[in-house]
Parts: structure tokens; C-alpha cells; sequence
């Protein structure tokens, strides 16, 4: 099934603070989560979109999507799913899910969905 079978919304957002350049922030966001509407603040920057195809193939690429599945699942509540990326990884087009505080802050990332179990069956699948 394709992504766009399903409407939904990612609400991305983490701290940022003076050291870090916000063009340099977004650009390591967009690796993630390209067509992004992202809003720069002085300590935060925050973005909305409705595209996870970027976020699915780097799942397939590093061979995670089960983990994903587990931990996706594992923090749905009603129809939103959320839970916290390292900004490192990000940085290199990696995923990497994070429990903890981390130096530079975390992405946190919120998907809304109607059908939020069967979204994350359909950004975690295997492709033929």
C-alpha cells in the first residue's frame, strides 16, 4: 500500500540554540523530512508536513524497519504517534530513535493519523 492511501501530518520539532546555525538545523531536518513547512524561532524550530516517503526509504536503506515498527508502535496513543530522533543522525540522513536527553536536543516528531496502526505498517513494510 502507498503512503498516499492515508492522510495524516507530522508535526517535527527541537530546540535550537546559539551555537547552532538554523539554516544548518533545517537543512539536517530536511535530510529527514524533505517538503517541510518548517517556522524559525530563536529557540526552536518546528515544521508540518505530509510526506514520509523520505523517512521510509532511509528505514529500508539502514535495514531498521522492524525496530521502527516496534518502537513506532510502542508510542501510540488514539490516532498520534510520537517519539524523539537524535539531531546527530539526522545530520548524516540517518534514523536513530532516542530514549534519552541528547547534547544537542532531540527531534521530537508527532504523526496524526485516522489510521495511525496502518500508516506505521505502511512506513515500516517491506518493498517488493
Amino acid at each position: 500500500m502507498d503512503l498516499t492511501a492515508l492522510d495524516f501530518t507530522v508535526e517535527i520539532k527541537t530546540p535550537r540554540y546559539p551555537t547552532e546555525n538554523k539554516e544548518s538545523v533545517v537543512s539536517c531536518l530536511s535530510n529527514i523530512f524533505p517538503k517541510t513547512r518548517w517556522a524559525l524561532q530563536e529557540k526552536k524550530i518546528e515544521g508540518t508536513s505530509e510526506y514520509l516517503t523520505r523517512f521510509k526509504t532511509i528505514l529500508e536503506e539502514m535495514q531498521i524497519r522492524d525496530t521502527a515498527r516496534d518502537h513506532m508502535k510502542s508510542r501510540v496513543i488514539g490516532d498520534k504517534c510520537s517519539f524523539v530522533l537524535s539531531k546527530q543522525a539526522a545530520c548524516n540522513e540517518k534514523i536513530s530513535f532516542s530514549q534519552e536527553d541528547q547534547p544537542l536536543g532531540g527531534i521530537e516528531v508527532d504523526i496524526i493519523c485516522d489510521e495511525i496502526m496502518k500508516l506505521i505498517e505502511i512506513v515500516t513494510e517491506v518493498e517488493d
